[in-house]
């Protein structure tokens, strides 16, 4: 049974509690600060669990910011993805660049009380100069109501406050002399400035500012509003308010609690948030309170951490990175969004952690597993091999004036076909001339300065966390180039160094997943083989096998990759995949089982087949589950006695498995990915969505979790990943 959640107490120490600062006496006649809250408005989801519109983070953190005026990026979020820049009130990725996802940022400080969303930040402020101008707090806002009511509608009138003030052309000349305009500016910069920081304001996309000039749209502009007190106002359109012709006194009936036009309120409610629009939320609180250990209303009182601030502060220490890679088609995701790789792993990321919430996936993980992070390495938008000329500053050197680049030598024909061809296929090319270095080194680069954030973001994580790379087609072989040169043991990493370096990854790599992976044609071209690194510590391996010189490789050799797993993922049709195990030996390779990713979801004919068993007396259904079904006994094959048997080599076997266990615990690296199927399949439709169904299947994004969450080491692999041996036995007469 899983623990109940935690309360947020909305006490000092909360980090949900809306911050206000006090102005300082004599600046604000008294005037009680307002709790604020933060909101965000994006076209792309957020990746980040962030409370429903609400950003969820250290409230204070923000206000600190905005108050003080001061240009800083706030790290932003449970999972701290995102970033807000004030005062710009901007909302951005952290570690990739931003692919239509910046979120425009709003401080809200006046809200409608029925939904506690936010008022346009124009009527906020509105609302905020009429709150400063009546001091409804006072006492002596009070008796003005009750004498307004005793008058009657002449009276309410004089307590009715018009919304917006009247433009000055409609003014008399003498009228011109009394009237101010109290509108305050919502340009984040400017709203900095008012009520020391305190104003409403709405940051934008747009870098272009709007011109000074350019009169904003006014909402509820014929509107009054009503402060009843402190806290709540209501505003009311023309033929709701005060008037003596008509004899309405909507003031008496607000007194008595009535509703009357449109109720709004000062501050931020979090509570009436979650009653409203977190139930769930709302069901946990109210079964949480009745343990007498985490009453919220005992806490609040205290100078404690809020319990679920700190179990939320817990959560968010990811304890597994994975970094994914991407290959070949990136340069023609410059020129339609749609095909853009990080908009595939956003997607991807949202998958995973909601695997992770799968009870079957959580009953693998091992007891300290606290979330896996998945971040995209785009490493290809650094680079510029079409345009010609100088790539990096040692080029200059070299380059050559009057060179020639891909569109001097490009025909006219067929434009479109040619502009994607180049872009989507010319990277393997590229990769094997004298560009690799560059390629590699932009790689090595961007992975060190994702890491190197993850780390300072993530105070710990260097220490106690684990790293894992995903490369997909061409960043596949390039993962296997760079981790054949990687030491096998990686330096403490130095933060005080401010550039990452490109030499080598600076984290070790514990699992790599390769999918849609040409690296087994790499392998051919250099002449190299997959082999575990010597003198790399396993868990659970054999310490004889880490150090044996037949059986282990050298830094530097092409295939000699310090990992402790590499799994090689594949879809049948894919045409750019290559198998891996043969790589280790092509023998113990034939002696192995074709394996498959296990399926997560089971075929219509094994539904069929359930329900045809329900109806038969004593017949269950068969469990869905992930764990394999009872492999039978290999079958028994008789031969005559005078038939000569070929000499089998049982120590080149011995040699390859001992191989095969240390590059991976499952003793085998490639598994197929259930893709298509079916009686009605066509291979070759299948084929051109092949190579990008990895970021998309349910199968690939279980087996991930389970892999990287499970506990390390040969003894604690899930059974339906193992290798089985495919051999008969053979019984001589």
């Amino acid at each position: 049974m899983s623990a109940p959640a935690q309360v947020h107490t909305y006490g000092p120490k909360c980090r949900l509690t809306p911050v206000a600062h006090p102005t300082p006496t004599g600046q604000d006649n008294g005037v009680p600060p307002v709790p604020a809250q933060f909101f965000y408005s994006s076209v792309m989801p957020i990746d980040d669990p962030l409370s429903p519109g609400t950003i969820a983070v250290q409230i204070a953190t923000l206000s600190d910011a905005s108050y003080r005026r001061e240009a800083i990026d706030v790290v932003v979020g449970v999972s701290r993805l995102h970033m807000v820049s004030i005062p710009a009130l901007q909302m951005k990725p952290i570690y990739w660049s931003p692919v239509n996802d910046i979120a425009v940022v709003l401080r809200a400080t006046w809200f409608y009380r029925d939904t506690m969303l936010p008022i346009p930040p124009a009527v906020a402020n509105q609302l905020e100069a009429g709150y400063r101008e009546l001091q409804p707090h006072t006492e002596t806002w009070s008796d003005e109501l009750r004498c307004a009511i005793e008058v009657g509608p002449l009276g309410e009138e004089k307590v009715s406050h018009r919304l917006w003030p009247e433009d000055v052309e409609n003014l008399s000349d003498g009228d011109k002399q009394t009237v101010s305009d109290p509108r305050i500016s919502t340009d984040p910069f400017c709203a900095a400035s008012c009520y020391r920081g305190e104003a409403a304001a709405e940051g934008s996309v747009d870098p272009t500012p709007k011109s000074a000039s350019t009169m904003p749209h006014r909402s509820y502009a014929s509107y009054h509003v009503i402060y009843k007190d402190a806290s709540r106002a209501f505003l009311l359109k023309p033929s709701l308010k005060p008037s003596a012709y008509y004899g309405r006194r909507p003031v008496a009936k607000i007194m008595k609690g009535m509703t009357i036009g449109i109720p709004v309120v000062r501050g931020f409610d979090r509570e009436t948030w979650e009653r409203i629009h977190d139930k769930k939320g709302r069901r946990d609180t109210n079964s949480q309170s009745e343990s007498p250990t985490s009453d919220p209303a005992e806490s609040v009182g205290q100078d404690v951490l809020c319990p679920a601030c700190k179990a939320e502060k817990e959560k968010g220490q990811v304890t597994d990175l994975v970094m994914v890679v991407h290959g070949i088609g990136q340069k023609f995701a410059e020129r339609v969004e749609s095909f853009h790789f990080t908009h595939a792993i956003n997607a991807f990321r949202r998958e995973v952690n909601m695997e992770l919430c799968n009870p079957v996936v959580k009953g693998v993980l091992r007891d300290d597993q606290n979330g896996i992070m998945v971040l995209p390495i785009n490493w290809r938008h650094t680079l510029s091999f079409e345009d010609g000329g100088p790539m990096t500053e040692e080029d200059k050197a070299t380059h050559v004036p009057d060179g020639f680049s891909l569109k001097d030598i490009e025909p006219g024909s067929i434009p479109a076909v040619r502009s994607m061809i180049s872009d989507v296929m010319f990277d393997i090319p590229f990769y094997m001339s004298h560009h690799k270095g560059k390629m590699i080194k932009a790689l090595v680069t961007e992975a060190n300065r994702v890491y190197r954030l993850w780390c300072r973001n993530n105070p710990g994580f260097a220490e106690k966390g684990r790293v894992h790379l995903i490369g997909h087609s061409l960043g596949s072989a390039m993962a296997i180039d760079i981790l054949s040169r990687q030491p096998t043991r990686v330096p403490r990493l130095d933060m005080s160094i401010k550039l990452p370096g490109a030499d080598f990854f600076e984290f070790d790599t514990n699992n790599l997943f390769l999918v849609g992976s040409p690296a087994g044609f790499f392998l051919l071209l250099e002449r190299g083989m997959l082999q575990p690194r010597r003198g790399r510590i396993k868990p659970g391996a054999d310490q004889s096998d880490i150090h044996a010189p037949d059986v282990t490789g050298q830094v530097g050799r092409f295939g000699c990759i310090a990992v402790d797993n590499i799994y090689n993922v594949l879809a049948k049709e894919d045409p750019i995949a290559y198998l891996l195990n043969g790589t280790i030996d092509p023998v113990y390779a034939s002696s192995l089982k074709t394996a498959h990713v296990p399926s997560t979801t089971s075929s219509i004919f094994k539904y069929v087949g359930n329900a045809m068993r329900s109806l038969v007396p004593g017949a269950t259904p068969s469990p869905a589950t992930i764990e394999p079904a009872v492999t039978p006994k290999p079958s028994v094959v008789r031969l005559p006695s005078q038939l000569e048997l070929e000499v089998h080599d049982f120590t080149r076997e011995e040699i390859a498995e001992r191989k095969a266990y240390l590059l991976n615990d499952n003793g085998q690296i490639d598994y197929y990915l259930r893709y298509g199927g079916g009686p009605l399949e066509i291979q070759y439709l299948n084929m051109l969505s092949a190579h990008t169904c990895y970021w998309t299947s349910q199968d690939f994004i279980r087996m991930l979790c389970m892999e990287v969450g499970r506990k390390p080491g040969r003894q604690n692999t899930i059974p339906a990943m193992r290798a089985q041996k495919a051999t008969k036995r053979i019984i001589v007469n």
